[in-house]
């Protein structure tokens, strides 16, 4: 069956009722696109006749497409992709806060779910929607890389694939979003916890080895499609603690990321300054919207006690030794000497 039909049947089978409050890749719309670009078609039609190159291109297409782009396409397909790419990591990003906030309530959220849960399986409804979400990222992304190249092959270029590097630039691949490494340390977390199907089907997509030699986190997902996320900070080069995913992506222990941003741990990331870049990347601006990783921590903390909690003292021990550097200094500022 192609990825077409299979898309198709995704968007209408039986998580129709969960789609329609999301956006989604418009697939069928964006091969019409494809398919009404005249003048591409005209040269794919008319340049039979015309000497091709060594790998097997027709010179003037190949002009046409790389040097002047295709107008036609251009002005809908790929502001209509990016449009829909910033959805669906929206959609997908506030969808996964939801369920990590009820995993993890706090204040009177937390009275109100304990009462709920008397009448209520909160827990099984959160493990069906986990379910639901790493197939709907997953079917989107396929979806827009199959689109992509559909693209390249159309108009014999590499638009498609400079369309994805700019997507990597701006956050927007959508398996490689934190949230995806919060729901997976999420289904991990309810791993034994019962015995029904659906929770061993929603942990079976996810792995964990956190005792080789690079930790990492594997998601198993249709397709044969297999990623790997590093849980090795960059620069202490130990197992994540406290971790925090940057905006560019990149994980960090907190005191690790507290200390490239020039901020002191009790100050936080968001007192970060603008300028400040990432350690890896060196993008700018990172730290400000950087995500706590609630889940993750949890699930070294389960796996692996012992360097959890030797880890937390050191940070606890870094903290107070910071605090009373920085109020001593303050008290010399103010007072005079």
């Amino acid at each position: 069956m192609k990825f077409g039909e299979t898309f198709k049947e995704y968007l209408h089978g039986d998580q129709e009722w969960f789609l329609d409050k999301f956006s989604h890749v418009e697939y069928k719309r964006l091969k019409k696109v494809l398919k009404s670009c005249r003048r591409c078609r005209a040269l794919h039609e008319g340049g039979s006749n015309i000497d091709q190159t060594e790998d097997g291109q027709n010179p003037a297409m190949s002009q046409f497409c790389r040097c002047q782009s295709c107008p036609v396409c251009d002005q809908m397909f790929f502001s209509e992709l990016m449009r829909e790419a910033t959805d669906i990591a929206g959609c997908f990003s506030s969808r996964v806060r939801h369920l990590l906030h009820l995993h993890f309530p706090t204040g009177m959220q937390r009275c109100l779910l304990r009462v709920r849960q008397c009448f209520k399986n909160d827990q099984q409804l959160l493990v069906e929607e986990g379910q639901m979400l790493i197939e709907y990222i997953t079917m989107n992304a396929i979806a827009i890389s199959k689109i992509l190249k559909k693209y390249d092959k159309v108009h014999s270029s590499a638009n498609g694939k400079n369309f994805k590097s700019k997507m990597r630039a701006e956050h927007l691949e959508l398996l490689q979003s934190p949230w995806l490494i919060e729901l997976g340390a999420l289904s991990l977390n309810f791993e034994g916890s019962d015995g029904e199907s659906a929770f061993i089907q929603f942990s079976g997509l996810f792995s964990c080895d956190l005792d080789a030699d690079e930790p990492v986190m594997t998601l198993m997902l249709p397709h044969s499609i297999k990623l790997e996320y590093n849980l090795k900070c960059a620069i202490c080069l130990e197992i994540v603690f406290n971790p925090y995913a940057l905006s560019c992506g990149h994980l960090f222990c907190k005191s690790c990321a507290c200390s490239a941003a020039s901020v002191m741990i009790f100050q936080g990331l968001k007192s970060s300054s603008p300028d400040s870049k990432c350690p890896v990347c060196r993008e700018a601006g990172v730290y400000a919207n950087a995500v706590r990783m609630l889940e993750l921590d949890l699930l070294i903390k389960r796996r692996n006690k012992d360097y959890w909690k030797e880890r937390l003292v050191a940070e606890r021990a870094e903290m107070v030794k910071q605090s009373k550097e920085f109020w001593e200094s303050q008290t010399e500022y103010v007072v005079g000497y």
